[in-house]
């Protein structure tokens, strides 16, 4: 495959062929004219994957952030585990430890990603992470979804990094 017909899915950060299925999310500028619609501009948003694409469109839209009130019943059992994990035991069942740095809640640890020492901040107060080698930073879900990726060669989704969590801490 040549670099012109590849991509990178927005949301999983798998490689797309150009050539095969996959979704574009784009925002239209439209007019009508002469009773019909016409497309004055089109700017292209984000590349999608199939499988990410296959979860459908609010699910896609939550993982771009675009928008956060669509699927109410996803969004409350995201904050059921928000609640519920506590990010120290989160990090420990990944086994990740950190050493704490100065007098906050963060934690300086090996980066699980890139496997590299002192690379990867976690704060247990806010339940987010950042990784200094790549810059990847997010909450619980983000941290599960690149682990799976990064780590096991396991793509997930939001919805099963969701569910992954509310089986593994009983979250009912």
């Amino acid at each position: 495959m040549s670099e012109e017909h590849i991509s990178k899915c927005q949301i999983c950060g798998n490689n797309i062929d150009l050539k095969s299925h996959h979704f574009i999310l784009a925002f239209n500028k439209e007019a009508m004219e002469d009773g019909s619609k016409k497309i004055l501009e089109s700017t292209e948003a984000a590349k999608i994957c199939a499988e990410c694409g296959q979860e459908g469109f609010s699910t896609v839209l939550r993982q771009l952030k675009l928008i956060t009130d669509f699927d109410t019943e996803l969004n409350e059992k995201m904050e059921r585990i928000k609640k519920s994990v506590d990010m120290m035991n989160l990090m420990e069942d990944f086994s990740i430890s950190g050493e704490k740095v100065g007098v906050s809640k963060q934690y300086l640890a090996k980066c699980p990603f890139h496997d590299q020492e002192s690379s990867f901040l976690f704060d247990t107060k806010s339940k987010e992470y950042f990784c200094f080698c790549e810059g990847l930073k997010g909450d619980v879900f983000s941290f599960v979804i690149n682990y799976e990726r990064d780590v096991n060669k396991k793509h997930l989704t939001l919805k099963q990094a969701v569910d992954l969590l509310m089986e593994k801490y009983q979250i009912q």
